[in-house]
């Protein structure tokens, strides 16, 4: 016997003021109760450099506790959508199903509204980490695998955290970390974004502001810009400077502050 069910999609904001929203699950109301379904997490995690499991377990368990079954649904979403703090719920709408394909409905809902695309994404051309790193190369100033960061080079893949690194990292006086956020895909994401944010604010808090230069560096058509603001924007705000690799000046701009660095190297303890 077919069936219709509501849902909702479950949303974070984790920090109101900027006003970054992420979907991370699916609420459906069912005869008996709520079916809460949670995939994408991890998309908080990106935006706060830190888990959310357990506040969004507590967050299901007064969903649960103010849901009545008795009421119709959209008396039953009114009452749900009361419930909200950095998580709340949106994008309501319906489904019919037999029963037998529930699962397979949901799913299809959950990557349409909810998951990331796991595609990979295929383009023309070396990726912008490995643009970057042959024109260092090239210049002598990328240091091979068996050189340090004391060397003055710059290193690929430095350490920030756990599961975080720098794309490029060199020491002088100061440290300088470039995170590269590659934009020439149809539709990247903005949790991608916020994950190059978190590396630079990590490096910064584990060192200190005086001593780390962080470098924004993101690879975008100019006229292609406009797009892709929001990523720009993200990761703009935990950057000192903020450079397009795809733009001659700015290519330019971000080679010449590896190079002045590495021709005035002076060690500097980091640890």
């Amino acid at each position: 016997m077919e069936r219709s069910y509501s849902y909702a999609v479950l949303q974070a904001v984790p920090d109101q003021r900027r006003g970054e929203r992420v979907n991370i699950g699916l609420v459906v109301l069912g005869e008996n109760g709520l079916d809460i379904q949670v995939a994408e997490s991890r998309k908080v995690r990106a935006l706060t450099g830190k888990s959310w499991d357990s506040f969004i377990e507590q967050f299901s368990q007064t969903l649960r506790s103010a849901d009545d079954p008795l009421l119709s649904s959209d008396k039953r979403l009114e009452r749900l959508k009361i419930v909200q703090s950095q998580l709340s719920l949106d994008k309501t709408g319906w489904f019919r199903t037999n029963g037998v394909d529930y699962d397979s409905v949901v799913k299809e809902i959950m990557g349409t509204l909810v998951v990331r695309p796991r595609e990979r994404v295929v383009r023309d051309g070396p990726s912008v980490v490995s643009a970057i790193s042959a024109e260092l190369k090239s210049a002598a100033i990328l240091a091979a695998r068996d050189e340090s960061i004391d060397s003055g080079k710059v290193v690929r893949g430095y350490h920030v955290g756990p599961g975080l690194e720098a794309d490029f990292a060199q020491l002088n006086a100061r440290l300088h970390v470039a995170a590269v956020l590659d934009l020439r895909a149809d539709n990247p994401h903005v949790a991608q974004a916020a994950l190059k944010a978190v590396v630079l604010d990590r490096a910064e808090r584990i060192h200190g502001t005086a001593r780390v230069h962080k470098i924004g560096v993101y690879a975008c058509a100019p006229a292609r810009r406009g797009e892709v603001s929001e990523h720009i924007s993200i990761l703009k705000q935990y950057s000192e400077d903020m450079l397009n690799w795809d733009d001659p000046t700015d290519r330019e701009g971000l080679k010449r502050i590896f190079f002045d660095a590495f021709n005035s190297h002076h060690p500097t303890p980091i640890s």
